[in-house]
């Protein structure tokens, strides 16, 4: 019996720890993420050569797209990520896990794939599984034998069930109104309010679109100062839309767009009503590029917007860089690039203002999206805000300030408002209504226009347009165990020590 209890392979201990299961939905009935949360797997390092049907550890710092591209045409079965919670990024390493969130969000996945916060714990198990003899790598087969009865291993195991469609997948929108009570046209202002990252739960999109929700509240808070005062008479209602699932193809807005359609009644309405949208994204970074589907004609009411904000810039901050670029929306494409180019299929004329110059640009849609410029948002807001008041007011003098002296934008509310959108859970899979995101926005919304209220859009139950998936964050358990290939050794040598018992019974 001593022979067994040398070679037991026990495990010896075990270590507990939550994961976040990578993004997960379906659009159209195309499922998109990793649709798998099972791991059962023995623990391998990044540079092992056997990765099929394991589980591969590996941080931030030294992984690669190729790498990853790789270990899922392998089969790995299931990726473990740790990254850095309290840990600022250097440039280099957000570039890189930019390159990876795309390629692992392209298409749906069978290899599992987790994301877990460094903890000391757990760095010690990713190091023993790095640094111990791995039979992988052993230069002899001799070697390799002794690693088996030397070394321990880890087994990762989660107990999760299978990932299912939430029962009622629905997505938000809030809307409020600043009305004269005149019949008039309406400009629309649009922000979508959601996060977007590579895990529901890590989502932060503090610039993307943190950025243009605290803009569209501070301008609802500025704008609403010119329909309550005397001073100015404005000749149009503006509609405020802050829209969920905006990072998931806008859903909300196209659910939004499509009951304003088939409405008669006093909602549908502002789509009539609608001269204009304008769609705020990531505008926390320096420069503001406008987005249209193309150019606009010379005084048609996109150009006088663009030119309202033109005069803001030059009387308020002149060393702002203005852009206008232009796209045709993709109609053969299912997914759209902009926001406003939703409105624009509806015949409604708009634009996206955003810091970035390219949809496709790098970062616009990643994990780590946690600071935003307050100053630089600071400048945008008020220029957004001055050239929207001077639209809507029609005034023609250049030398006017509208929105100056008193009215300029809060530094302290808009910096109170990133940090709570920042730290808010938002991704679209976790949003209900009664969320605190939600009832927070309605509420903030409501203390500067009126007729504000929470719409919901329920997926259909047959062919929905969009399902989300449960099983987002797990428990996952690390325990440390001798590899699997020592029990067939252990079987051997049981055989062998029972034989000899045997044996030597049988001769006496």
């Amino acid at each position: 019996l001593g022979l067994v209890f040398i070679f037991a392979p026990a495990a010896l201990t075990f270590h507990e720890f939550t994961a976040f299961r990578m993004n997960h939905y379906a659009l159209n009935g195309n499922e998109m993420g990793c649709k798998s949360n099972v791991v059962n797997y023995e623990a391998r390092a990044l540079n092992a050569n056997v990765v099929t049907r394991r589980c591969v550890l590996m941080n931030m710092a030294e992984i690669s797209v190729d790498r990853v591209q790789e270990l899922i045409s392998k089969k790995a079965g299931s990726l473990l990520i740790s990254i850095p919670k309290n840990r600022s990024l250097s440039k280099e390493e957000i570039e890189n896990w930019n390159q990876i969130e795309e390629v692992l969000m392209e298409e749906a996945i069978e290899t599992s794939v987790f994301f877990t916060y460094e903890h000391p714990q757990l760095n010690t198990i990713f190091e023993e599984v790095r640094v111990s003899l791995n039979s992988d790598h052993a230069p002899t087969a001799t070697a390799a034998l002794g690693n088996v009865f030397h070394s321990n291993g880890y087994q990762i195991v989660g107990y999760a069930s299978p990932p299912v469609p939430v029962k009622q997948s629905s997505v938000y929108t809030i809307q409020g109104r600043l009305s004269t009570r005149q019949t008039n046209p309406t400009i629309v202002i649009v922000a979508g309010f959601d996060s977007y990252g590579i895990s529901p739960h890590l989502a932060k999109s503090s610039n993307s679109n943190g950025s243009g929700v605290v803009a569209l509240l501070e301008m609802a808070r500025l704008l609403s100062k010119i329909y309550t005062g005397t001073d100015t008479t404005p000749s149009y209602d503006i509609v405020f839309l802050l829209t969920g699932a905006s990072h998931v193809n806008y859903i909300s807005t196209k659910t939004w767009l499509d009951k304003q359609l088939s409405s008669d009644t006093a909602e549908g309405v502002i789509l009539s009503e609608a001269e204009f949208v304008i769609c705020l994204d990531s505008i926390g970074k320096e420069g503001l590029n406008f987005h249209v589907s193309k150019l606009p004609k010379q005084d048609s009411v996109g150009h006088k917007v663009i030119q309202a904000i033109q005069t803001a810039v030059e009387s308020l901050y002149p060393n702002v860089t203005l852009n206008t670029v232009p796209k045709k929306v993709n109609l053969a494409n299912a997914k759209f690039a902009w926001q406003h180019e939703l409105f624009v299929v509806k015949r409604i004329p708009g634009m996206t203002v955003s810091s970035f110059s390219n949809y496709k640009e790098t970062g616009r849609l990643n994990t780590f999206d946690a600071a935003v410029n307050q100053d630089t948002l600071f400048q945008h807001t008020h220029i957004l805000a001055e050239g929207i008041a001077r639209y809507v007011s029609k005034a023609t003098d250049d030398k006017i300030c509208i929105i100056c002296n008193d009215m300029v934008p809060n530094h302290a509310l808009m910096r109170r408002t990133t940090e709570f959108l920042t730290d808010a859970e938002r991704a679209a899979q976790l949003i209900k209504k009664d969320s605190s995101i939600v009832s927070t926005l309605e509420l903030l919304l409501g203390k500067y226009v009126q007729e504000v209220f929470v719409l919901e859009f329920k997926a259909g139950k047959r062919d929905p347009a969009f399902q989300f998936y449960d099983s987002t964050e797990v428990k996952l358990f690390a325990y440390n165990v001798k590899p699997a290939v020592f029990d067939l050794f252990l079987a051997i040598g049981v055989a062998i020590y029972l034989g000899i018992v045997y044996c030597m019974v049988k001769s006496i």
